[in-house]
């Protein structure tokens, strides 16, 4: 595979993303598939109706992520928030990822840039970047950071693991609403991909919440539905005919 070097992660010798469109691709496969606006929205007509506070567990919308790598995923969900309406009270985004080889913020910046021809994801690209700036990498573990700008009443807490996805996920004190599984290709990358890590994943979703992901292999699949959920094949986006939505009932 003749992969450009920006976007190369020689570890697994994987692109991080496919350099066509690959927001779009995010926002259609992850966003889009498990309905994130149309459920953050539900929270804020719950706040409007029933005059919720901030700081409860109702205001707020928790996201994981298996592989963060230079923050794509973050990116197209904050080009998407401002299809939320607008609230009074905040609604509070708690986005939990994890990474274990985690890339400089100059390179972070480097490879997102290729979409900073959009006015408006240029903007949001610099959100990013100066929110996984102020982190400290190096250090293993849990790192909080609030990403600036994002407006509208919306709060984004970018909670960023550095290590191994099973700490991540296990160290989770709630259950989460949403899932984007996007580590590097199963052949690459099996260990983010391996039955009992997907299984604790489910063991921290909520009855009804959602995982999604850009592979439909079939180990996948099973182990998707060993650990709760159940799962579909769903619209891809551009040259990926078919994308995988978990939705978890156990």
């Amino acid at each position: 595979m003749n992969i450009p070097t920006l976007l190369l992660n020689p570890r697994y010798n994987d692109r991080y993303f496919d350099v066509v469109d690959a927001v779009a691709e995010a926002k259609r496969i992850h966003i889009g598939n498990a309905r994130i606006i149309e459920r953050i929205n539900d929270i804020v007509n719950n706040n409007v109706n029933h005059s919720i506070n901030i700081g409860t567990d109702k205001n707020r919308f928790r996201i994981g992520e298996l592989g963060f790598g230079p923050g794509r995923l973050l990116l197209a969900l904050i080009d998407s928030l401002d299809a939320v309406a607008v609230t009074v009270e905040p609604v509070i985004i708690d986005y939990n990822t994890v990474e274990m080889y985690p890339i400089p913020a100059e390179r972070v910046e480097r490879i997102l840039s290729v979409f900073s021809d959009r006015v408006r994801v240029a903007s949001r690209i610099r959100n990013v970047v100066d929110a996984y700036s102020r982190i400290d990498i190096e250090t293993p573990g849990p790192h909080s950071v609030a990403v600036p700008g994002v407006g509208g009443g919306i709060v984004v807490n970018l909670n960023l693991y550095v290590g191994e996805a099973m700490e991540m996920v296990e160290s989770l004190d709630a259950p989460r609403a949403a899932w984007f599984l996007d580590g590097h290709a199963p052949k690459e990358n099996p260990d983010i991909w391996r039955p009992e890590l997907l299984s604790a994943v489910g063991r921290k979703t909520e009855l009804g919440g959602t995982a999604t992901a850009f592979t439909v292999a079939g180990h996948v699949r099973r182990a998707l539905a060993a650990a709760g959920f159940s799962v579909a094949k769903v619209a891809g986006c551009g040259g990926k005919k078919e994308a995988l939505l978990g939705t978890f009932r156990l």
